[in-house]
């Protein structure tokens, strides 16, 4: 099967793709790049939220650990003299508190203000011989960035179109068939899935078959998998990307870069892969198992 340079089917389509690619794209390039970045905070807000709790906890149990003091006292002089020592103690501490944040708030825009002078002496003593240095390159580079931005967000840009269903007829039996021929010439009118479990022991059985003809490798795209479900009214909503999402959350251990014989390279499954997530080697269909057996005993 022969790839296609821009993910499209009709030549209107191809001809704005490297307009409506960039526009597609920009959005998920923006959020990768982001990526980091919002892990870190995610990150920071958790610490900071684990950090409240214990802080939390222990000045609940400090004031479980003065209130028993303090009912265990019986002179009520002293209990008063406790309870004015502690409300000192936590105005002297809250005043604490905010002189430190204060004084981190000062040496933040002291920082901040050493940085901004020096960026101005900087500019003015080393400008116009950064300029003319760095001047000419300025332009082109900014040609580059927006060349490289666009041609990331084309690649990065959504496909919209279905994947291309399987020709090997082995694949397909790695799925049942519909129970009766009237559901087979009845479109499915719903949108019908598997459970996770289904949807393993159907890749299983794709896997294992393959295994037969490529030497026990049992590479098989995903895209074939898709077709191969589809094809029996399973996942008729989905595309290749919104599958792989589904494959993902039922724990499947996909690779990347595969390359089947003549279907060429994309994320697939192979049969290494598949009996190390399951524990076992994949088994072929209980009806082919017995089919094989006798091939093999002939």
């Amino acid at each position: 099967m022969t790839e296609k340079i821009f993910p499209t089917d009709t030549v209107v389509a191809t001809i704005l793709y490297p307009f409506t690619g960039l526009v597609a794209g920009t959005p998920v390039l923006v959020r990768k790049l982001m990526a980091p970045q919002r892990e870190r905070r995610a990150e920071a807000t958790a610490l900071k939220g684990k950090q409240d709790e214990i802080a939390a906890l222990a000045a609940e149990a400090t004031e479980a650990a003065f209130a028993r003091r303090l009912a265990a006292e019986p002179d009520a002089a002293k209990r008063a003299a406790m309870l004015q020592a502690q409300e000192a103690a936590q105005v002297t501490a809250r005043q604490v508190e905010l002189e430190r944040a204060k004084a981190d708030r000062k040496a933040k825009r002291g920082k901040l203000g050493d940085a901004a002078g020096a960026a101005a002496l900087l500019l003015i003593v080393g400008g116009p011989l950064v300029w003319s240095l760095v001047g000419p390159w300025i332009r082109p580079a900014i040609g580059l960035l927006i060349g490289g931005w666009w041609i990331a967000a084309l690649i990065h840009a959504p496909s919209r179109v279905k994947a291309p269903e399987a020709t090997r007829e082995d694949v397909d039996e790695g799925v049942d068939a519909p129970a009766t021929d009237a559901d087979q010439e009845q479109p499915e009118p719903s949108y019908a899935t598997l459970s996770p479990d289904q949807l393993v022991a159907a890749v299983e059985r794709m896997v294992a078959i393959r295994a037969l003809s490529d030497g026990g490798a049992g590479k098989v795209h995903l895209s074939e998998v898709l077709a191969s479900l589809q094809r029996h009214g399973l996942y008729n909503r989905l595309d290749a990307r919104d599958f792989g999402a589904v494959a993902r959350a039922a724990g499947l251990p996909f690779e990347r870069g595969l390359r089947v014989k003549g279907k060429g390279v994309s994320v697939g499954l192979t049969a290494a892969a598949l009996r190390d997530y399951l524990g076992y080697t994949p088994r072929l269909p209980p009806e082919m198992v017995t089919d094989h057996t006798s091939a093999t005993a002939v």
